[in-house]
Protein backbone atom coordinates (compact mmCIF):
# COMPACT_ATOMS: atom_id res chain seq x y z
CA UNK A 1 0.00 0.00 0.00
CA UNK A 2 1.68 3.08 -1.74
CA UNK A 3 1.55 5.71 1.83
CA UNK A 4 0.98 9.69 1.37
CA UNK A 5 4.60 10.52 2.67
CA UNK A 6 6.06 8.06 0.24
CA UNK A 7 4.71 10.08 -3.00
CA UNK A 8 7.55 12.78 -3.80
CA UNK A 9 6.18 16.24 -5.02
CA UNK A 10 6.22 16.48 -8.68
CA UNK A 11 7.59 20.10 -8.15
CA UNK A 12 11.37 20.04 -6.49
CA UNK A 13 11.21 16.40 -5.69
CA UNK A 14 14.71 14.92 -4.25
CA UNK A 15 16.54 12.90 -5.73
CA UNK A 16 16.16 9.25 -5.32
CA UNK A 17 19.35 8.65 -3.32
CA UNK A 18 18.94 11.74 -1.32
CA UNK A 19 15.54 10.48 -0.42
CA UNK A 20 16.76 7.36 0.38
CA UNK A 21 19.03 8.98 3.13
CA UNK A 22 15.81 10.23 5.15
CA UNK A 23 15.28 7.92 7.92
CA UNK A 24 12.49 5.53 8.38
CA UNK A 25 10.13 6.33 11.50
CA UNK A 26 9.29 3.57 13.66
CA UNK A 27 6.89 4.53 16.66
CA UNK A 28 5.38 1.71 18.93
CA UNK A 29 3.07 1.63 21.23
CA UNK A 30 3.55 0.47 25.39
CA UNK A 31 1.46 -1.76 26.57
CA UNK A 32 0.41 -4.85 25.05
CA UNK A 33 3.41 -4.08 22.20
CA UNK A 34 6.53 -3.43 24.07
CA UNK A 35 5.20 -4.53 27.70
CA UNK A 36 3.60 -7.12 28.77
CA UNK A 37 1.83 -4.89 31.27
CA UNK A 38 -2.08 -6.34 31.19
CA UNK A 39 -1.77 -7.37 35.17
CA UNK A 40 0.08 -3.91 36.34
CA UNK A 41 -2.66 -2.11 33.91
CA UNK A 42 -5.74 -4.05 35.61
CA UNK A 43 -4.28 -3.51 39.35
CA UNK A 44 -3.45 0.17 38.62
CA UNK A 45 -6.50 0.82 38.16
CA UNK A 46 -8.95 -1.03 40.47
CA UNK A 47 -6.39 0.25 43.01
CA UNK A 48 -7.03 3.90 41.84
CA UNK A 49 -10.62 3.75 41.54
CA UNK A 50 -10.90 2.10 45.17
CA UNK A 51 -8.72 5.11 46.70
CA UNK A 52 -11.36 7.53 44.76
CA UNK A 53 -14.31 5.98 46.86
CA UNK A 54 -15.70 4.44 43.51
CA UNK A 55 -15.27 0.36 44.85
CA UNK A 56 -14.25 -2.37 43.79
CA UNK A 57 -14.21 -2.10 39.37
CA UNK A 58 -14.09 -5.82 38.15
CA UNK A 59 -10.80 -7.14 36.00
CA UNK A 60 -13.20 -6.64 33.08
CA UNK A 61 -13.70 -2.75 33.21
CA UNK A 62 -9.88 -2.36 34.55
CA UNK A 63 -8.82 -4.03 31.24
CA UNK A 64 -11.01 -2.28 29.04
CA UNK A 65 -9.16 1.09 30.03
CA UNK A 66 -5.84 -0.51 28.59
CA UNK A 67 -5.64 0.99 25.69
CA UNK A 68 -8.31 4.55 25.89
CA UNK A 69 -6.49 7.76 26.52
CA UNK A 70 -6.91 9.04 30.03
CA UNK A 71 -9.73 11.85 29.15
CA UNK A 72 -12.25 8.75 27.90
CA UNK A 73 -11.38 6.62 30.73
CA UNK A 74 -12.28 9.37 33.30
CA UNK A 75 -15.27 9.93 31.22
CA UNK A 76 -16.43 6.88 31.66
CA UNK A 77 -15.91 6.58 35.17
CA UNK A 78 -17.77 10.05 35.63
CA UNK A 79 -14.29 11.76 37.05
CA UNK A 80 -14.38 15.34 36.33
CA UNK A 81 -13.32 18.37 37.83
CA UNK A 82 -11.04 18.50 40.50
CA UNK A 83 -11.43 14.75 41.35
CA UNK A 84 -9.35 14.58 37.77
CA UNK A 85 -6.01 15.87 39.11
CA UNK A 86 -6.99 13.20 42.40
CA UNK A 87 -7.08 10.50 39.45
CA UNK A 88 -3.60 11.69 37.90
CA UNK A 89 -1.82 12.18 41.07
CA UNK A 90 -2.75 8.56 41.80
CA UNK A 91 -2.66 6.55 39.00
CA UNK A 92 1.18 8.35 38.42
CA UNK A 93 1.94 7.04 41.83
CA UNK A 94 0.38 3.63 41.72
CA UNK A 95 1.84 2.98 38.22
CA UNK A 96 5.39 3.71 39.76
CA UNK A 97 5.14 0.71 42.37
CA UNK A 98 3.45 -1.54 40.01
CA UNK A 99 5.95 -1.31 37.14
CA UNK A 100 8.32 -2.71 39.66
CA UNK A 101 6.32 -5.35 41.28
CA UNK A 102 4.52 -6.62 37.60
CA UNK A 103 6.33 -4.75 35.07
CA UNK A 104 8.29 -6.74 32.15
CA UNK A 105 8.95 -6.90 28.56
CA UNK A 106 7.60 -9.68 26.26
CA UNK A 107 10.35 -12.26 25.56
CA UNK A 108 11.74 -11.33 22.47
CA UNK A 109 11.40 -7.13 22.67
CA UNK A 110 14.64 -6.47 23.10
CA UNK A 111 16.15 -8.30 20.50
CA UNK A 112 13.47 -7.16 18.26
CA UNK A 113 14.67 -3.16 19.49
CA UNK A 114 18.49 -4.34 18.94
CA UNK A 115 17.69 -5.70 14.96
CA UNK A 116 15.74 -2.24 14.19
CA UNK A 117 17.52 0.10 16.05
CA UNK A 118 20.41 0.51 13.19
CA UNK A 119 17.93 0.23 10.37
CA UNK A 120 15.17 3.23 11.62
CA UNK A 121 14.46 5.86 14.15
CA UNK A 122 12.62 3.74 17.35
CA UNK A 123 10.03 6.09 18.99
CA UNK A 124 7.78 5.21 21.79
CA UNK A 125 3.67 6.38 21.91
CA UNK A 126 1.47 5.71 24.88
CA UNK A 127 -1.51 6.71 26.03
CA UNK A 128 0.32 6.75 29.86
CA UNK A 129 1.28 9.63 31.76
CA UNK A 130 4.45 11.07 30.19
CA UNK A 131 5.98 9.93 33.86
CA UNK A 132 4.40 6.46 33.00
CA UNK A 133 6.49 6.22 29.43
CA UNK A 134 10.14 7.59 31.19
CA UNK A 135 9.47 5.00 34.28
CA UNK A 136 9.21 2.15 31.15
CA UNK A 137 12.18 3.28 29.26
CA UNK A 138 14.12 3.58 32.51
CA UNK A 139 13.14 0.23 34.58
CA UNK A 140 13.72 -1.62 30.96
CA UNK A 141 16.84 0.52 29.90
CA UNK A 142 15.44 1.02 26.58
CA UNK A 143 16.65 4.20 26.11
CA UNK A 144 20.04 2.63 23.93
CA UNK A 145 16.82 1.88 21.17
CA UNK A 146 13.89 4.53 21.51
CA UNK A 147 15.38 8.37 20.01
CA UNK A 148 11.62 9.64 20.58
CA UNK A 149 9.17 9.20 23.20
CA UNK A 150 5.49 10.47 24.58
CA UNK A 151 2.96 9.84 27.00
CA UNK A 152 -0.53 11.30 26.62
CA UNK A 153 -0.72 14.96 26.54
CA UNK A 154 -4.60 16.19 26.68
CA UNK A 155 -5.31 17.60 22.89
CA UNK A 156 -2.72 16.02 21.01
CA UNK A 157 -3.80 12.46 19.16
CA UNK A 158 -1.74 9.82 18.68
CA UNK A 159 -1.93 10.62 14.94
CA UNK A 160 -0.76 14.15 14.93
CA UNK A 161 2.22 13.23 17.08
CA UNK A 162 3.36 10.57 14.97
CA UNK A 163 3.15 13.48 12.11
CA UNK A 164 4.93 15.89 14.02
CA UNK A 165 7.41 13.45 14.43
CA UNK A 166 7.57 12.71 10.87
CA UNK A 167 8.08 16.72 9.94
CA UNK A 168 10.58 16.83 12.82
CA UNK A 169 12.99 14.03 11.06
CA UNK A 170 11.85 14.36 7.33
CA UNK A 171 10.96 11.29 7.29
CA UNK A 172 10.22 8.94 4.34
CA UNK A 173 8.28 6.20 5.69
CA UNK A 174 6.45 5.80 9.31
CA UNK A 175 5.39 2.70 10.40
CA UNK A 176 3.50 2.34 13.71
CA UNK A 177 3.21 -0.59 15.73
CA UNK A 178 0.57 -1.76 18.37
CA UNK A 179 -1.89 -4.02 19.64
CA UNK A 180 -5.14 -2.82 19.20
CA UNK A 181 -7.36 -1.44 16.85
CA UNK A 182 -6.95 2.20 17.68
CA UNK A 183 -3.50 1.75 16.73
CA UNK A 184 -4.16 0.97 13.10
CA UNK A 185 -6.31 3.26 13.11
CA UNK A 186 -3.97 6.08 14.62
CA UNK A 187 -1.22 4.64 11.92
CA UNK A 188 -4.16 5.10 8.96
CA UNK A 189 -4.78 9.25 10.01
CA UNK A 190 -0.86 9.54 10.17
CA UNK A 191 -0.77 8.28 6.57
CA UNK A 192 1.54 5.54 7.93
CA UNK A 193 2.00 1.95 7.84
CA UNK A 194 0.37 -0.26 10.21
CA UNK A 195 1.65 -3.60 11.81
CA UNK A 196 -0.75 -5.08 14.04
CA UNK A 197 0.64 -7.78 17.19
CA UNK A 198 -0.89 -10.61 18.42
CA UNK A 199 0.74 -11.22 20.96
CA UNK A 200 -0.62 -8.03 23.07
CA UNK A 201 -4.64 -7.55 24.02
CA UNK A 202 -6.13 -6.92 20.52
CA UNK A 203 -6.89 -10.30 18.23
CA UNK A 204 -6.33 -10.88 14.80
CA UNK A 205 -10.72 -9.75 13.65
CA UNK A 206 -9.44 -6.49 15.59
CA UNK A 207 -6.18 -5.98 13.92
CA UNK A 208 -7.34 -7.21 10.33
CA UNK A 209 -6.79 -3.46 8.81
CA UNK A 210 -3.10 -3.53 9.62
CA UNK A 211 -1.06 -3.97 6.87
CA UNK A 212 0.69 -7.08 8.34
CA UNK A 213 -0.15 -9.17 11.46
CA UNK A 214 2.96 -10.48 13.25
CA UNK A 215 2.64 -13.63 16.29
CA UNK A 216 6.12 -12.48 17.79
CA UNK A 217 8.66 -9.72 18.05
CA UNK A 218 10.79 -11.29 15.04
CA UNK A 219 8.14 -11.32 12.87
CA UNK A 220 7.82 -6.97 13.51
CA UNK A 221 10.88 -7.21 12.42
CA UNK A 222 10.82 -8.57 9.30
CA UNK A 223 7.47 -6.60 8.58
CA UNK A 224 9.40 -3.52 9.25
CA UNK A 225 12.54 -4.58 7.39
CA UNK A 226 10.09 -5.37 4.19
CA UNK A 227 8.41 -1.80 4.75
CA UNK A 228 12.03 -0.19 4.76
CA UNK A 229 13.44 -1.81 1.87
CA UNK A 230 10.08 -1.07 -0.82
CA UNK A 231 11.97 0.99 -2.24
Amino acid sequence: MEKAMDRAPADGALPREAALRRPVLIVFDLDGTIADSRVLARESYKRVFALMGCGLISDELADSFNGPDADEICRVMGVSGERRALYDRLLEETEGEMIAAHGRLFPGVERMLQSLAPRARLALLTNGSPSYCEANIETFHLSPYIGLHSGYVSGVTKSQRIRLWAKELGARRVICVGDRGTDVAFAREAGAYAVGVTYGMGDREELSRADALCDTPGQVVAACARIIDAD
